[in-house]
């Protein structure tokens, strides 16, 4: 089933090792979240990066698969009629309740240039599918400003800074839609060691009047799993 908005088939994600990349609100669907730091919903994520006319970009696209103890209780909580399956009508309930609940945390996407964050404007709708026992969720993010792909390189993600929700890539979980010939890819997972040592660092060079956010200096993102791209 091709999906709303998305250039390809919905992917079908091989088994693959649940690393941690470290992400900010949990898919809890209003839940209370535990302060415990380590996951309680995986997601396997596939991000298309399109490009629009002139060798600008156009949108983020996102597919999430869900792991299936989350797909499960998600199951238990919108399967109104009971029958065991959510209908047409219980998937639209999903997507809202979900979109609502991540809005006020950029829907755990993003996408940078040159260090700051690239407008994106919120999915018009987070569409929902039940496929094989698994909750599929996607949606896209049109740009929001006019980014010329030759001039600014872009460093894109999904994470919840929160821990709650792990995100798994690897470097086939990035595809490029109608960008520029002349971009090329670089896929980086961190090492955690490696990444320690730069929020130790971060940490170590804030000034006297300088905030640290709330985990330290972003160390969720420090440790996200990410696609850079260079067009230029």
């Amino acid at each position: 089933m091709e999906g709303p908005g998305l250039s390809t088939r919905i992917p079908t994600f091989l088994p693959v090792s649940l690393t941690i990349a470290a992400w900010v609100a949990g898919l809890s669907l209003g839940a209370v979240r535990p302060a415990a730091a380590h996951p309680h919903v995986f997601a396997q994520s596939h991000v298309e990066i399109v490009g629009a006319a002139g060798g600008a970009l156009g949108a983020i696209r996102n597919v999430w698969r869900m792991d299936e103890l989350f797909s499960s209780q998600v199951l238990v909580e919108f399967d109104k009629n009971a029958n065991g399956r959510l209908d047409d009508d219980e998937l639209e309930d999903v997507g809202k309740t979900i979109r609502d609940s991540i809005a006020e945390y950029s829907f755990y996407t993003s996408v940078t240039t040159n260090g700051r964050q690239v407008k994106l404007a919120p999915p018009d709708a987070i569409h929902a599918l039940d496929q094989d026992g698994q909750l599929l969720l996607f949606f896209e993010m049109r740009a929001e400003e006019p980014l010329d792909l030759a001039k600014h390189p872009l460093t894109v993600s999904n994470f919840d800074e929160s821990f709650y929700t792990a995100f798994d890539f690897n470097a086939d979980s990035f595809q490029l839609v109608d960008m520029p010939p002349a971009c090329r890819t670089n896929f980086v997972r961190p090492d955690e060691d490696a990444a320690a040592k730069k929020w130790i660092e971060a940490m170590a060079a804030l000034g006297p009047d300088d905030a640290a956010p709330a985990d330290g200096v972003n160390y969720s993102q420090i440790l996200a799993a990410r696609m850079e791209i260079r067009c230029g």
